[in-house]
């Protein structure tokens, strides 16, 4: 009995938001949400050269390995799905590294690919990684959704695997459902007609 209270609570609360005019941008923020859980796919050569790519990154604080990848990725990141150009060109030393990383189309206002103060940038910016390197050098450090994520790639001749888990916005996705935005990357409609 208490199962099916709560799903149709939960149901009678889609229901009333979707009647409301917040309806359609409530749902469309909850399916952004999701789209920004997990990038993940399979990575293929654009040209006949071989590539290389052996990176794992932990909350942009500990770097480990090297990416030298430039092709294809079957799969979806930053919000788009389908065979999408996608780069991963990185290196870190535990505490210290770089990064230049991005799926599909580069948009300079979605908060995961780019800071505030870059939002006028028409090409994908280069980060510092590294507990210490972003410390160091913060004039360079990535957006603050970027401290949130878990990045790997293993690509070895001509194709590979890369999946990068965005925690922050897997809670982000549940509590968005009860009108909170951890990750302040909800659409917000302009008030003015």
């Amino acid at each position: 009995m208490g199962k099916h209270y709560v799903g149709m609570v939960v149901g009678l609360a889609c229901l009333a938001t979707a009647l409301t005019g917040c309806g359609s941008a409530y749902m469309q923020n909850r399916a952004n949400d999701a789209k920004d859980m997990i990038d993940i796919g399979l990575t293929f050569n654009d040209q006949w050269t071989p590539k290389f790519g052996c990176y794992f990154d932990f909350f942009n604080s500990i770097p480990m390995g090297y990416s030298n990848f430039e092709g294809k990725i079957l799969g979806m990141g930053n919000r788009q799905f389908g065979w999408l150009d996608y780069r991963h060109e990185s290196w870190g030393v535990f505490v210290w590294g770089s990064e230049h990383k991005g799926t599909g189309v580069f948009n300079p206002k979605d908060p995961h690919q780019a800071r505030p103060d870059q939002r006028d940038l028409t090409e994908r910016p280069r980060f510092n990684t590294g507990l210490v390197r972003i410390h160091c050098e913060p004039e360079n450090r990535p957006p603050n959704q970027q401290y949130v994520e878990c990045d790997r790639i293993i690509h070895l001749g001509w194709f590979g695997f890369s999946a990068t888990m965005h925690p922050g916005d897997i809670i982000d996705f549940f509590l968005g459902w009860f009108g909170l935005d951890i990750m302040n990357d909800d659409i917000v409609k302009d008030p003015t007609p």
